[in-house]
């Protein structure tokens, strides 16, 4: 496999990583205002470690794939299957009820918390490729093909990726405002007239 090929094709799945990443925070987005429900801190913390590891795909995206960047996505991806695990843990005895609705079968931490353990998987398997790394001598002149649906799947996807970053700023204010949200919140903090 040459390395300019590693690289394209690492590009694109770095492209489809980061729809996969948006895909998750929009059914978040469907659940939270479609169904009203309402996401916790531990819930909240779990959104931006998924934003993060997003981030770390974005990175390769923008910037040629480094070591670097796939770690900013391994670390996030242990930060949020930590919490989401925590999250488990406060609702695994017997009685202590849970948070939110089920899908599948499963709660929403307990699928973040699954995700994280295959991206986790993934990730090390992905940054395990050196091909991806390698800089031929010539490459300054060597300009890559650039396929024009690959292209814009590039750039959908990073177009996606900073609303749903932004969404998720304005949501968590308008959901707790500018102070510590609440353990189990009823309601948004500001109510919008229409």
């Amino acid at each position: 496999m040459s390395a300019l090929f590693c690289r394209q094709s690492l590009k694109l799945l770095n492209a489809i990583d980061l729809i996969v990443i948006s895909g998750v925070m929009i059914v978040a987005f469907f659940l939270q205002f479609y169904l009203n429900e309402l996401p916790c801190p531990l819930c909240l913390l779990q959104r931006v470690g998924l934003l993060a590891i997003g981030f770390g795909f974005l990175l390769n995206l923008r910037y040629c794939p480094k070591p670097s960047h796939y770690a900013l996505s391994l670390v996030a991806a242990v930060f949020t299957a930590c919490v989401a695990l925590r999250q488990i843990c406060l609702h695994i005895i017997p009685g202590t009820g849970n948070y939110g609705d089920a899908l599948f079968g499963l709660h929403l931490y307990t699928w973040v918390f699954i995700a994280c353990m295959f991206a986790v998987i993934y990730i090390s398997i992905i940054l395990s490729f050196p091909e991806q790394y390698a800089r031929s001598l010539h490459s300054e002149k060597v300009e890559e093909p650039k396929v024009a649906w690959q292209k814009t799947l590039v750039h959908a996807a990073f177009f996606v990726f900073f609303l749903l970053v932004v969404a998720n700023a304005f949501s968590v204010f308008y959901e707790c405002g500018v102070r510590e949200c609440p353990d189990n919140p009823l309601n948004y903090v500001y109510h919008l007239r229409v």
